[in-house]
């Protein structure tokens, strides 16, 4: 069984609350800067993208890391950083196409689906984030869907 975060972005409403929980998890302080989810904001068009690490089969964030911080659970099926071995030099961050990992104090940050257990999607009250069991065919229309949804704030951000 293989689970993955689903994200309908037709469903989000900005609110946060992701960024929120995600920021706050494992008893730490809130600050917006420590979560590993960000909603990209267009509230002219009220339109609204969580990015998340989608855990891409390509992952290219690994291919590039000059270290190897980025590593793979086994129990998860999902990569997590080693932020003892990142040395912060973003290159994961460049190549993410999702905008899915950044660079925080020096060290790459990436959801790591809470342990198996993403707060995110408990705590997403229109269901725009669910974690669920997923087919090669859902992950595709779910990218698919997010990739048209960015080209088109991308294409109107310039005209």
């Amino acid at each position: 069984m293989r689970k993955m975060l689903l994200i309908d972005i037709s469903k989000c409403t900005g609110c946060e609350m992701c960024m929120d929980v995600c920021s706050s998890r494992g008893g730490k302080a809130y600050s917006v800067k420590g979560s590993r989810i960000r909603v990209l904001k267009d509230e002219i068009r009220s339109s609204f993208i969580p990015l998340v690490c989608e855990h891409c089969r390509e992952h290219p964030c690994v291919d590039v890391c000059p270290t190897g911080a980025i590593v793979y659970d086994n129990e998860l099926s999902v990569f997590t950083v080693n932020n003892s071995a990142c040395i912060g030099c973003g290159a994961c961050a460049e190549i993410c196409p999702y905008d899915g990992i950044f660079i925080n104090d020096g060290v790459a940050m990436k959801c790591d689906l809470c342990g198996g257990d993403p707060a995110c999607a408990k705590v997403c009250y229109p269901k725009a984030i669910q974690y669920v069991e997923v087919t090669d065919e859902t992950i595709v229309t779910d990218l698919n869907q997010k990739i048209e949804k960015l080209k088109v704030l991308e294409r109107d951000s310039y005209e």
